[in-house]
């Protein structure tokens, strides 16, 4: 059998149409198959974007609830504190330094005073101050025992004077002197 020209041209023809259609149906496979995968990747995008908006509304929140703790922490933190001291002044006045001044031989009354700190004793120099600075942030009175409340009233301006920076209440006879506790509750 002769193969004519016309056949071998044909049959040429025929076998490069089959082969660029093979072609094109692996391409359009490729195609598809990088389609499927680019969706595939991009509902993964769009679960980790959701997953990310929802975990950044998940921090704030968070966030804000941190910063409500943390003024609820600094207002619970000065309440206690404001208890502390209140807790300390209250211990302070329930404890009395007594100073007894005055001849316990000598024949006379009983006579009370407060002493207290005056405005500048914080700026006086260490030696000016009689006793301790630590005495004075305890309630401090003085008993007193002299002939008249003219004398007591001058033994305690003399042994604590204003140079020291300490005041004095007027002093009263002991039976009339203020009840601390009455003080305390009503401080």
């Amino acid at each position: 059998m002769v193969i004519s020209a016309e056949l071998l041209g044909m049959l040429l023809l025929i076998a490069s149409a089959a082969a660029l259609g093979l072609s094109i149906v692996v391409d359009v496979g490729r195609v598809s198959a990088e389609k499927a995968r680019e969706a595939m990747n991009q509902r993964q995008y769009d679960k980790k974007r959701a997953a990310l908006a929802e975990w950044r509304q998940k921090t704030e929140r968070k966030r804000v609830d941190l910063i409500t703790l943390q003024a609820r922490l600094t207002e619970y933190n000065g309440r206690r504190q404001k208890a502390l001291t209140e807790v300390k002044a209250l211990d302070y006045s329930k404890i009395e330094l007594v100073h007894e001044l005055g001849d316990a031989d000598a024949n006379g009354d009983v006579y009370w005073a407060q002493l207290a700190i005056g405005p500048n004793f914080n700026e006086l120099d260490r030696k000016d101050i009689v006793f301790s600075r630590q005495i004075w942030e305890y309630r401090n009175v003085a008993h007193i025992l002299a002939p008249s409340t003219d004398m007591a009233h001058g033994m305690v301006r003399t042994s604590f004077s204003q140079r020291n920076g300490l005041i004095c209440s007027p002093v009263v006879p002991l039976a009339l002197a203020p009840d601390p506790e009455s003080e305390a509750s009503a401080a």
